[in-house]
Parts: C-alpha cells; sequence; structure tokens
C-alpha cells in the first residue's frame, strides 16, 4: 500500500514509538503508584493522576531525546528494536524528534507548575538532567560510571518530586519522606545500577563500534556482569527485608517477595555467569528484560503490600 495517507500513519505511528509506551507504563506509572503507597500508606486518589501526566509527558520527552542521542549506535545495532527505530529508519525526521521533545517538556513542565511550585523546580531539574544524559555537552549516557550517577541523582530528584506533591496534597508528615528513603536506596541499587549495567552489556558491541563508551565497556562482559549481580542481589535483598522484619505484611504477601526474589536471583545468576563466560548478545538482551520484568513485579508488589 503506498500514498500520503500511509505515510501520515507511519509517521503518527513513529512519533508514538519515540515515546516509548511500554517504558512509560512501567517506569512512570509502576514507580509512581509504588511511590506513593510507600509514602502515603493508602490507595492513591484521583488527583494523583495529574502528577502520573506530568511524569508521562515530561518522560516521554526524555525518551524522544534519547533516540535522538543515541541514533549513532542504534543505527549500527544487530538488534531489530534498535536499527528499526523511527530516526534510523526515517520514518520521523529529526526536526519532528525534536519539536515532539521540547513540547512535551513544555507541557509536562506547564502541568507541574499548576501542581506546585516545588513540583515544578523539581520537574525543571528533571528536564534538565534528562536532556543532558543524552545529549552535549555532558552525554551521561555515553561516559563511564557517569550514567549510573545519572540515575542516582534521577531517583534521588523524582523522589523529591513525588514528596513535594504529597506535602502539598496529601499533607504527608515528614518523617514519612525519611522513611521511604529505604525504598529509594532500593530502587537505586537495583536500578540505578545493577539494571544500567545489564542495559549497557545490551548495547555492548554497538556502544563499542560506534565509539561510546560505557561502564559496561570500559570494564567489560565480565567485570559489569559480575557487578550487576552483585548490585541486583544487595538491592532485591533489602527490598524483600523490609517485608519481613520491617513492615508488618500479610503472609500471602511476603510468600509472593520470596518467591519473585529466589526466582530472579537464579535467572540473574545462570545469565550472569553465560555473560562472563561468554558474550553473546542473546544472553545480555535476556538480562536486561528480564530486570524490567522483575523490576515491574517488586513495584507491583510494594504497591499491594502499602496499601493492605
Amino acid at each position: 500500500m503506498t500514498g500520503s495517507g500511509f505515510g501520515l500513519l507511519e509517521r503518527i505511528k513513529g512519533h508514538f514509538i519515540l515515546m516509548r509506551p511500554i517504558q512509560l507504563i512501567w517506569f512512570d506509572i509502576f514507580i509512581g503508584f509504588a511511590s506513593y503507597a510507600v509514602l502515603t500508606q493508602h490507595l492513591p486518589r484521583v488527583h494523583f493522576l495529574l502528577f502520573i501526566l506530568t511524569s508521562l509527558l515530561t518522560d516521554a520527552g526524555a525518551c524522544t531525546l534519547n533516540d535522538i542521542g543515541d541514533i549513532a549506535s542504534d543505527r549500527i545495532s544487530t538488534e531489530s528494536s534498535r536499527k528499526d527505530r523511527p530516526l534510523c529508519k526515517g520514518t520521523v525526521s529529526m526536526r519532528s524528534a525534536r519539536i515532539q521533545a521540547y513540547s512535551l517538556f513544555a507541557l509536562g513542565l506547564l502541568l507541574a507548575l499548576m501542581l506546585d511550585i516545588y513540583v515544578f523546580i523539581f520537574t525543571l531539574s528533571l528536564v534538565l538532567l534528562a536532556h543532558q544524559y543524552s545529549l552535549p555537552p555532558l552525554k551521561m549516557n555515553g561516559r563511564p560510571f557517569v550514567s549510573q550517577l545519572f540515575w542516582v541523582l534521577f531517583a534521588i530528584l523524582y523522589y523529591l518530586t513525588i514528596s513535594a506533591y504529597l506535602v502539598r496534597y496529601e499533607s504527608i508528615p515528614y518523617q514519612n519522606i525519611l522513611n521511604g528513603l529505604y525504598f529509594l536506596a532500593v530502587m537505586v541499587l537495583f536500578v540505578g545500577i545493577a539494571e544500567t549495567l545489564a542495559k549497557d552489556l545490551r548495547d555492548l558491541e554497538n556502544d563499542r563500534d560506534s565509539g561510546k563508551i560505557t561502564t559496561s565497556v570500559l570494564l567489560g562482559n565480565k567485570a559489569a556482569s559480575g557487578a550487576s549481580f552483585v548490585f541486583s542481589v544487595i538491592g532485591i535483598s533489602l527490598w524483600a527485608y523490609s517485608y519481613f522484619f520491617i513492615h508488618e505484611t500479610q503472609f500471602v504477601v511476603q510468600a509472593a517477595v520470596l518467591l519473585l526474589v529466589l526466582t530472579w536471583e537464579a535467572i540473574c545468576l545462570y545469565l550472569c555467569i553465560s555473560i562472563f563466560r561468554r558474550y553473546t548478545k542473546a544472553s545480555a538482551r535476556k538480562l536486561h528484560i528480564g530486570y524490567l520484568l522483575t523490576l515491574t513485579a517488586v513495584l507491583a508488589l510494594t504497591f499491594i503490600a502499602g496499601v493492605t
């Protein structure tokens, strides 16, 4: 099928793909609701959907910007999910992608300003940080160890953003914010360090070939896979510990937590040993996807435990 109608549909689809809708679901919706449950210990109110929308808009802008910054490494990737991205295929132009990214940022910031001045300030800080993650002069995702530092800073700023919202609209005590720092530490270890090492391992060959020196490129597959496993075990074990020794948790939830931890640690160990012995993109891809699925389950259980 040819024609301008088909071209228009393809461009619309391309713009939608640039926003990475699957990532928006687990990263913004799941993390947002899990954080809400940790800090308030009750079900979210309808008004919280405005905060989620703010997060979705700004993250969609960041995802679009990331595609712009990663176009060189995506083009030489052997994964269809990378080399067939809209910018690589030419479905969406660089100019259109930039317009989309900054328009989404503007809408997210406008909504943040309507919610609360502190929500706006922290959201603006997140937008600026996301910009420097993907683009010069810093281009943090192409520098060893700096990409992990980015996620630590991002997690802290996001935590401050949602805390500002909850202080304003839920009147939560500051003690709740301090108590929630434990959850923040778990996310930093599991996502900010372990998962990002796995992501870099997945892109090891195309990052190296495009001249992009990530932490995994610098360390090599042996050290990076070993470090990813260690931080994964520490992060998810700390998370599980809280539901057995800190918080009063229903037995069913405890059983689900234990099953998830044991299952993931076994899978993670197997894949990390495989990558340690001989790097293959297939194993690295499985490891990274495993992190994303496990994180989704962690956040879902965190939410359930927080509101029950």
